[in-house]
């Protein structure tokens, strides 16, 4: 529950889309003070804002800013003066606050302001849960999560979390597959990112050494998904660059092979995420499935003999009499 006139920061996961931006997040946005974030998630969320609301949009943080880290720096600055303020601030992350969102900078903030506002984490529906359930069921007996785009760690220790998640075994989730540096040069200065440097040439690097390093222990065949603009979210709230989502706005979805990954590049854009399965991944038309429980055995008929004599199914038995588990194995 919302704490009434307390300076407070929500950080709050809206999803994907409209629909899945949850109740509790809908109540907080209709009363706080505030409400901060990427112009297209506060236009995904716009509905539910209370109009009363101050809007703090991001691309004025960007137009302020020299470098990304000052763009980032300016942006959170902005929220922490409205808390110590005494303002509500409801603060806006795609997907998940708490997966590359915001929910851990102001974390960092409240503890450094000595609790002067509180921090409340409201949770959002996860990309990778979202393109997961699009598939059907590919993380579920687990998975590794990997940004492979991720500016500000060390390539050298996304290349270690690679293979360890190669090394495991599991389903492997790949998120942010274009360095955000190859449409906005001007926020990364080479002098202050070298790596990132020159951009394209780095982003394919990045892309050669995810596939060499992960072949080395995934076959060429094992199962991947592809997918991009996950319930067509560029086309709806965001049209900012090409390079966001896929050619005509709307949701792409591609299941290939691994050994594909390299000849799949052209089509990665910011909202790509790639989920490439474990080895008891399965596919049923455009569906995946990865067994829950263990390596031997999957649902099949033979698990109807025994059902008909449960005592809370006695009332089916006209049922059983009318399909019989003979027909059913059929």
């Amino acid at each position: 529950m919302m704490r009434e006139k307390k300076a407070i920061v929500y950080a709050i996961g809206i999803g994907n889309s409209k629909k899945q931006i949850t109740i509790q997040a809908k109540e907080i946005l209709s009363v706080v003070d505030v409400v901060a974030g990427h112009y297209g998630f506060i236009e995904m969320a716009r509905e539910y804002i209370n109009p009363k609301a101050k809007i703090i949009d991001d691309r004025e943080a960007r137009n302020r800013s020299g470098t990304f880290e000052f763009y980032q720096q300016n942006r959170i600055s902005a929220v922490v003066t409205e808390a110590l303020k005494g303002q509500s601030v409801a603060v806006l992350s795609g997907g998940d606050t708490g997966i590359w969102g915001m929910a851990g900078v102001f974390l960092e903030a409240q503890n450094v302001y000595e609790n002067e506002f509180d921090v409340e984490v409201i949770p959002g529906i996860p990309t990778l849960v979202t393109i997961a359930a699009e598939l059907g069921a590919p993380l579920q007996n687990g998975f590794s999560l990997i940004s492979i785009g991720d500016e500000d760690t060390p390539f050298a220790v996304i290349e270690q979390r690679l293979k360890g998640a190669a090394l495991g075994g599991g389903a492997i989730v790949l998120y942010k597959l274009i360095l955000e540096n190859l449409n906005y040069p001007q926020y990364y200065p080479e002098e202050k990112y070298p790596e990132l440097f020159p951009p394209r040439e780095k982003m394919l690097y990045r892309w050669q050494r995810t596939y060499d390093i992960l072949k080395e222990h995934i076959p060429p065949e094992r199962l991947m998904a592809v997918v991009t603009d996950a319930h067509d979210q560029t086309s709806n709230y965001s049209t900012a660059t090409k390079m966001l989502g896929s050619d005509d706005g709307r949701e792409k979805i591609v299941i290939a092979p691994f050994d594909d990954f390299l000849a799949l590049t052209d089509t990665f854009r910011f909202f790509t995420t790639i989920i490439i399965g474990d080895a008891t991944t399965k596919r049923f038309d455009n569906i995946l499935v990865t067994p829950q429980w263990n390596y031997k055995w999957m649902y099949n008929k033979d698990m109807m003999k025994d059902i008909d004599g449960l005592p809370y199914l006695k009332e089916q038995k006209d049922f059983f009499a009318a399909h019989p588990l003979e027909r059913a194995k059929s």
